[in-house]
């Protein structure tokens, strides 16, 4: 919802209904709010009265006070008859209206002078959207997908009911995707005059949602009867959709949000025997006759998805960043590039599920191919749809964020690009090239991801500025050798539980990723000299560091101050060779933006951002033809270097004195 002061009258009904009426059930409560949103377009779109609901200040004060008043009986009765006349035209309900007259007169009154029918905005959808997702954190804090997500599967999917499209959510929870699709459904029938019944019999006719928990499958139900009536009774069902025995329809068009995360898991076999995905490994291309893994509910959905899709139809899924870029997880990707087409790729704000989860997720788009193919040297030169869009209109805390003016002014607007880059993916479908308009939206050729050792598909790795920085190297002057090629090693240590002790005389202190690059390092954990664990975590002067998880890329240097210190897992060690490259021209390259950028395009995890050693392994490092110029750069870094240690040991040893002098 774009307008401030609306979305806060919306939040209001919802606060009012749940706590005033005598309907306490929220799915109830939520039908009956249906009914006068319903209304409203009724005397708007037939009766011609627009806005629905207007009342002077005399009469709004009137209707939402407690008190009562031949007005507020005289506007219930009204509204009332409205409902009667609305459902004998449309017969989308087979009830009479449960609010008291008072509730009536309160919910309408906050609906003053909105223009419920407003073809620029889907006031309906929107109001019921809010009350999905407050309802869904109030029942037992489901998360829910955005709205501006769900909207922009819609449009990707091209979802069109009257060109017999069906549309399936296998893990609908409170119906996100399918209230989006009767939304998209009723954008259409406004570009060709039709009415609310043309919407209701279309998404009646079309939409299918399935979950394995009764609560938010009640929820669901409620929400998109509101917005449809009583044309059917269900539209999700609850049973546990992973089962294929349970399901066995085919769908032209599916969306979707699975359960993510690897802290939840499948392990019953019989359902695990369904899927080739538990029978994969990054070691095994075959499916196993014998060994099942048990797998995480998001990576079994996408082959649930495809699996329940006509031939050429098409899946929008959301999938956390893990599955799309992690080591660990690139048979699912080899998997989905063998039986689907890619068709667009979108990096979802990080706030997108907060507060809820830090989760990392991508909006992925897929068409299921006529048949698997069994080499990936075989897959066709497409072109796929990239986005990296940068607000969804909510902030980390979940509270509501707005645009500012060029004075810094706060705006009624909603801090969203999302209908930018849904007028951007419009333009592509239609003319098979960009507009240029939305500079977050890029295109890239299906080889690209194959040309990647990690198969990776998160846009983010395909970022023009990212890859054109990364491959900003005089390729005339230099020549181009992998990182791996050019040390002895690249690692960093198991984890492992530390025991920390007391600092005495010879304990060793212990550094976090934070510590490496401050000229002063703190710590106040301390281990043991003789830790028997301790050598797996010390580490030499001369070595190189980077940070691989949280703050990740951070680089530095082992002075001769550190050598023997222990420093955490979370840092990737890199042991030079000397005799195949310089390490000083190593740190130096590796804190230039080139090498920043490429390191960038290595991060993966939903959660905490992430890099490998291999990713470091895997560095083109550019070596100086001009012999002259890798001498004078080793030897800059040298000298800095050498100030550094020396630096450190004066330190350090002014604070020691000073410490002695203070002591009595």
């Amino acid at each position: 919802m774009k307008n401030q002061h609306l979305q806060k009258k919306i939040v209001e009904i919802f606060d009012y209904s749940y706590a005033n009426s005598p309907i306490t059930n929220p799915s109830s409560a939520c039908k009956e709010v249906g009914k006068l949103l319903h209304i409203a377009m009724y005397l708007e779109e037939i009766k011609g009265q627009i806005p629905g609901f207007s009342f002077d200040n005399n009469e709004l004060k009137d209707l939402l006070s407690g008190k009562n008043s031949e007005f507020k009986t005289k506007v219930s009765n009204s509204i009332i008859d409205s409902y009667n006349e609305m459902n004998e035209l449309w017969r989308l309900y087979d009830d009479e209206l449960r609010f008291t007259d008072s509730n009536i007169c309160y919910i309408v009154g906050l609906l003053n002078n909105v223009f419920v029918s407003n073809p620029n905005e889907d006031i309906f959808g929107d109001a019921l959207e809010i009350f999905r997702s407050k309802w869904a954190k109030q029942e037992g804090g489901q998360f829910f997908t955005d709205g501006h997500v769900t909207s922009l599967a819609m449009t990707m999917l091209q979802f069109s009911p009257q060109n017999g499209d069906t549309l399936v959510d296998l893990c609908s929870g409170t119906g996100g995707f399918l209230l989006a699709g009767i939304n998209h459904i009723k954008k259409s029938a406004a570009l060709n005059s039709e009415d609310e019944k043309f919407i209701a019999e279309n998404a009646s006719k079309s939409l299918y949602g399935y979950d394995i928990d009764s609560s938010v499958v009640e929820l669901g139900n409620a929400t998109l009867k509101s917005r449809m009536g009583a044309l059917r009774e269900t539209f999700i069902e609850q049973c546990n959709s992973l089962d294929k025995s349970l399901v066995n329809k085919k769908f032209k068009k599916a969306a979707t949000n699975p359960p993510f995360g690897s802290k939840i898991s499948v392990k019953d076999e019989s359902i695990l025997r369904q899927y080739d995905l538990a029978k994969l490994s990054n070691s095994n291309d075959t499916p196993s006759k014998v060994k099942l893994y048990k797998r995480a509910p998001d990576i079994l959905f996408i082959e649930r998805n495809i699996d329940a899709l006509d031939e050429n139809g098409l899946l929008a899924i959301v999938l956390p960043y893990q599955i799309l870029s992690g080591p660990q997880t690139l048979y699912v990707r080899k998997w989905i590039l063998k039986h689907t087409k890619i068709k667009c790729l979108i990096d979802l704000p990080s706030e997108t599920f907060q507060p809820h989860t830090g989760t990392k997720t991508c909006l992925v788009v897929l068409e299921k191919r006529l048949a698997p193919l069994t080499n990936l040297n075989d897959i066709e030169s497409e072109a796929i749809f990239m986005a990296t869009p940068k607000w969804i209109g909510h902030d980390r805390r979940g509270n509501t964020t707005f645009k500012k003016d060029s004075s810094g002014i706060e705006m009624q607007e909603i801090l969203t690009d999302f209908p930018e880059l849904e007028n951007e993916y419009q333009y592509y479908a239609k003319n098979l090239r960009l507009s240029g308009e939305y500079t977050e939206a890029f295109l890239i050729n299906s080889g690209d991801i194959i040309d990647d050792s990690s198969l990776r598909m998160n846009a983010s790795f395909y970022h023009p500025e990212n890859v054109s920085t990364a491959n900003l190297i005089d390729k005339n002057n230099f020549d181009m050798i992998r990182l791996g090629d050019v040390v002895d090693r690249v690692f960093f240590p198991g984890r492992f539980k530390r025991n920390y002790v007391e600092r005495y005389e010879n304990a060793i202190p212990f550094f976090g990723g934070t510590n490496i690059t401050q000229m002063i390092s703190h710590s106040d954990k301390w281990l043991r000299h003789d830790d028997p664990r301790l050598k797996q975590l010390a580490v030499k002067a001369g070595w190189l560091l980077i940070t691989r998880s949280g703050t990740t890329g951070i680089v530095s240097s082992v002075p001769n101050y550190w050598d023997g210190y222990a420093i955490s897992e979370h840092v990737i060690r890199i042991v030079p060779d000397e005799s195949k490259l310089n390490s000083n021209y190593l740190l130096a390259f590796l804190k230039t933006p080139q090498c920043q950028a490429a390191l960038s395009q290595g991060i993966f995890g939903s959660v905490i951002d992430e890099i490998t050693p291999e990713s470091i392994e895997n560095l083109m490092i550019p070596i100086p033809k001009n012999k002259d110029l890798l001498k004078d750069i080793s030897n800059k870094i040298e000298i800095a270097e050498q100030a550094r240690s020396k630096s450190l040991d004066e330190m350090y040893s002014a604070i020691a004195c000073l410490s002695h002098q203070l002591t009595p």
